[in-house]
Formats: structure tokens, sequence, C-alpha cells
């Protein structure tokens, strides 16, 4: 049974205080409270959102091709990479969707779910982010994507600090301009996601896109998609490709029956 009591103020997506991303700028400190990042030893793996207090949503191809689960580290509350102050969890169990399938250019059904070894306690540095309902309508909205991943295609290294960028939806029949995407996206479960020079890029994968809506007078934070795969980094006519969170609601809450949602 789903739980939805001991949130912090009993509310999901609610930004901070202090207001993989190429042509990205740097986020005021714990402004997006759900964001994580999932750590391959000392390397950054992946990025994920907090959905529940015990739940973290990424990407499925974060956890295949070598990567199981329980090698990855979840660093909570961190905006600085440098800072020791965030809050390192180990991962119980990681689930992603039994039709989760990948070729070299594309994962479809690019969605997993990830159980900490222990609940998080909210507060305004560690808080969920609210999932969306299949009816809310984001096309033509500025959505954020964020992460600590590469700042540019074939970078060494990182990000230190937590970056941010406004894309917007791209219809899928512009996505579908160069034959590789339109080999390749699946437009029931895929959208695409792109503002010039604007991206996100390696080590991003996983992250959460997001935001606001209408329908909670643009108070609250929905995650949209997921960082799924692309053609190299803010290139043009070849926009980020995401997980459609909304078509998977269903899946997981089935993931996350133990989990606190807050509402």
């Amino acid at each position: 049974m789903v739980r939805t009591l001991s949130c912090y103020q009993l509310e999901c997506g609610i930004a901070g205080h202090n207001r993989r991303i190429v042509g990205g700028t740097t986020v005021q400190p714990h402004a997006y409270p759900w964001l994580v990042s999932l750590m391959l030893g000392p390397k950054l793996h992946c990025g994920g959102a907090i959905i529940t207090d015990i739940h973290i949503l990424t990407a499925g191809h974060c956890i295949t091709f070598g990567v199981h689960y329980r090698d990855l580290t979840v660093y909570v509350g961190m905006h600085d990479r440098l800072d020791t102050s965030y809050v390192s969890m180990h991962v119980e169990n990681g689930i992603k969707h039994p039709h989760f399938t990948s070729n070299a250019v594309r994962d479809i059904n690019d969605i997993a779910v990830l159980t900490l070894d222990k609940r998080l306690k909210f507060s305004e540095k560690v808080r969920p982010i609210c999932l969306p309902e299949e009816s809310m309508d984001f096309r033509n909205l500025q959505l954020t994507v964020a992460g600590w991943g590469k700042t540019r295609q074939g970078a060494l290294t990182s990000s230190r600090y937590l970056l941010e960028t406004k894309v917007e939806i791209v219809d899928s029949d512009k996505c579908k301009k160069s034959a590789i995407y339109r080999d390749n996206l699946v437009s029931d479960t895929m959208m695409c996601a792109y503002s010039l020079g604007k991206d996100a890029c390696q080590g991003d994968s996983g992250g959460p896109l997001f935001s606001t809506h209408r329908r909670s007078y643009n108070k609250k934070w929905y995650q949209v998609g997921i960082v799924s795969w692309g053609i190299d980094c803010a290139m043009p006519d070849y926009p980020g490709v995401y997980t459609i969170v909304s078509k998977y609601i269903s899946w997981i809450k089935q993931q996350t029956e133990e989990g606190t949602y807050c509402v």
C-alpha cells in the first residue's frame, strides 16, 4: 500500500528557496532537491530523481551493460561534487521495465526504479518531484533538464556543480528529420526536446526533464521525461530523446508500493 504520510510539508515538486548539460548555467544550491547523482565508484554514472522517500526514478540503461544496481551509490542533497555534505545511499534493489530493449543507438522502455537501503528524511535539500498525469500537456512550455554531466561532447570530466538548461519539446515529425532518428524513435513512449546549443550530454542519462504546470498554478514541478539517448550533444537536427514518464505511471506505482508519496 502506497503511503502518503510523513512528507516534508506534505508536498512534492516544491523547489528550494534558493532558486549532462550543454549550454547550461549553474543552479542555485538545492533549488531542485529531487536531483540525485548515481555514482559508479568515484565516477558519475547517471542522474536520477527522488519520487518517494525510498525510490529513485532513472533510465533502464543505467543498470544495464555490465552495471548492476548494487554497483551504484546514490548521492542525495548534492550541489557541488567537491562538497561532502551530501548524503550517500546504497541501492537495495533496481528494476528496469520488463520490455526494456537496446541497440547501438537507442533504448526502448528506458526506465527503471531504484529502491534505497533506507528511507530518506525530507527537508529543504531533499524532496521528491511530482509525477505527472497522462492528461497533462507540456508542449510549448519551457522545460528544465539538469545534471552534473559533461558540458560538451568529448569532454574528459563532468561538471563540478549542478547545471541546468531550458529546452522545449520538438514535434516528433521534426525530430525524425534525420534517418537515424526516423529509424529509432518510438513516438508513443519517447519525445525529443532541444533548444539551440542546449542539450543533455554524457553523464546526464537517467536524469529528469521537468516543468511546472498550470494545473498546480505553476507552483509544483513535475517530471516530464527521463534523459535517454541522442546523437552527440547539442547538435542541430539531433535533439535529446527522453522517455515519456506519463506513459509509465501505472508501472512506476507498482514498483513503489512501499514508498511514501507526497501530494
